[in-house]
């Protein structure tokens, strides 16, 4: 009986010791309910689009570069943007229906990738 309550208390002692180790290694749970303030999220719409023109827009960053890149990984699109701006209008008049990625590329070299679906032309 003396050893199971000696073992007991190690086990207690021992997960209260480890439980706040986290935050001193410097890991943090990602949580989808956690607003970070300084998290930069790409918008694309409309998506699909129709029309032929696409709106991309950064939530609180800046763009320096847009390229559109077809499912088999062609470059089918690639528009630099002499200062960086925080939204764009991207003219899809010559682009085929199907499916492509928005590869966005802020003037600090961080790059943002979105799925995009032309259909319906």
């Amino acid at each position: 009986m003396k050893r199971l309550m000696i073992f007991f208390l190690f086990i207690s002692l021992s997960a209260a010791c480890f439980a706040g180790r986290g935050a001193e290694y410097g890991v943090e749970q990602d949580s989808p309910y956690r607003k970070d303030s300084n998290r930069v999220e790409l918008n694309i719409y409309p998506n699909p689009t129709e029309t032929g023109r696409i709106t991309i827009e950064m939530s609180s960053g800046k763009i320096a570069e847009i390229k559109l890149v077809n499912i088999a990984g062609k470059e089918i699109i690639s528009q630099k943007m002499e200062s960086g701006i925080s939204k764009y209008q991207l003219a899809l008049e010559n682009v085929p229906n199907g499916i492509y990625f928005i590869r966005v590329q802020s003037p600090e070299d961080k790059i943002f990738v979105k799925k995009l679906i032309v259909s319906g032309r």
